[in-house]
């Protein structure tokens, strides 16, 4: 399925030259490339991990694009950076379950990464504990619907 969206996402972008074997599509420009970054967020429905972007867009851009793709986004509050690293749209990080991490990265955008998440790491004393607390918090949450 992912295969299929993603030619749906490819046709919108212009053909430049088509054979049996080839099909050359010109590279989306960076408004595009921000609309298909949300576009698959949005398709998934939950925060994605930068593989997963990668993965999707591979082929149409590249690292250094889609990390200053992201970097914009975050800036105009249109994608948040969760605490464990992952992107997702605003408002998702309200119900997030944080997964768990062997190593986290740096933040892309370290300013607002501080304003959103600063307090609860500052309260835990590092991000591997914020992130714990809040996989623990939100699962209970969860638990205490269901029953």
């Amino acid at each position: 399925m992912a295969l299929n969206k993603r030619r749906s996402e490819e046709r919108d972008l212009e053909v430049v030259y088509e054979d049996e074997d080839v099909v050359v599509m010109r590279a989306p420009d960076d408004e595009e490339l921000e609309r298909m970054v949300k576009d698959i967020i949005r398709r998934k429905g939950r925060p994605v991990t930068w593989k997963e972007l990668r993965k999707e867009l591979s082929g149409l851009a590249g690292e250094d694009r889609l990390r200053k793709v992201l970097v914009k986004l975050i800036e105009r509050d249109e994608i948040v950076e969760m605490i464990d690293g992952s992107f997702g749209l605003r408002g998702m990080e309200a119900s997030y379950v944080p997964r768990r991490l062997k190593k986290r990265v740096r933040p892309l955008v370290p300013r607002k990464f501080r304003t959103r998440w600063g307090p609860i790491v500052e309260s835990r004393g590092s991000i591997s504990a914020a992130i714990q607390y809040l996989r623990e918090a939100r699962l209970g949450k969860r638990a205490r619907r269901v029953n």
